[in-house]
């Protein structure tokens, strides 16, 4: 599982101008079950997505598609984690 830490590069107006294309995009890796949970950081600086891929190049390869990345304004960090606690509903992603 994985952590994604989007941070904004651009000035928020910027950013603005990709947010519903960027919100459409990940909204299917929801669908598909590539990504669990995610929202904007507060301060609204950039995001955090909870990411169950099967690799870091997955991960990649979903993320260099976004367009917040494609269009530079956003930039990201992914940190890979074991899952093994949760609350109930959840326990499905342990390993």
């Amino acid at each position: 599982m994985f952590i994604i830490n989007f941070n904004f590069v651009k000035p928020i107006e910027e950013v603005n101008r990709f947010t519903e294309a960027h919100r459409s995009y990940i909204s299917k890796q929801y669908r598909t079950g590539k990504f669990i949970i995610g929202g904007p950081k507060s301060p609204r600086n950039g995001g955090i997505v909870i990411a169950n891929c099967e690799s870091e190049e997955e991960v990649y390869r979903i993320l260099d598609k976004d367009p917040l990345i494609q269009k530079e304004v956003a930039e990201y960090s992914i940190i890979e984690f074991t899952p093994v606690m949760s609350t109930t509903g959840l326990d499905h992603y342990h390993k």
